[in-house]
């Protein structure tokens, strides 16, 4: 299982990740948190934005953009996301020494419910500490 950030989202959903994600995806072994949904569908429809989400589906064929809207309006089944009823006793039970932003202990939590590892494209200190200290692994896309 796999629990993956918005921009990693944004390629599975435009038929355009890697290959190894995207046939997780296939499978419907591939989770992302609501935030990393919601950031992803927010970039999407600002039309002012020209950002790290943004300016890849800009990128993508008409036809690309198309599925991508269309998927970011309705989840398709098999990308899997949990409810908060789920993940806010795990969220906030976490205990690594320093305090937790919501990105962070959403995707932990939700690693630590499936029992899967986290792909983000962006390192983060907080996410890499945190992961260790729980026995979470995370990753960027090979």
């Amino acid at each position: 299982m796999l629990v993956v950030d918005d921009a990693v989202l944004l390629g599975v959903l435009a038929e355009a990740a890697i290959e190894d994600i995207q046939a997780q995806a296939d499978r419907g072994e591939v989770f992302t948190t609501g935030s990393w949904y919601w950031r992803l569908g927010r970039a999407l429809h600002d039309g002012a934005s020209s950002g790290a989400l943004s300016r890849p589906a800009a990128d993508l064929s008409a036809a690309q953009q198309a599925r991508l809207l269309a998927a970011v309006q309705r989840l398709p089944p098999q990308i899997g996301l949990l409810s908060l009823r789920e993940l806010v006793p795990v969220m906030s039970s976490l205990e690594v020494g320093r305090r937790l932003n919501l990105l962070t202990a959403e995707a932990i939590a939700a690693a630590l419910i499936l029992d899967a590892t986290i792909i983000v494209t962006t390192e983060s200190a907080l996410l890499a500490e945190s992961c260790t200290q729980l026995g979470v692994e995370v990753r960027q896309p090979a």
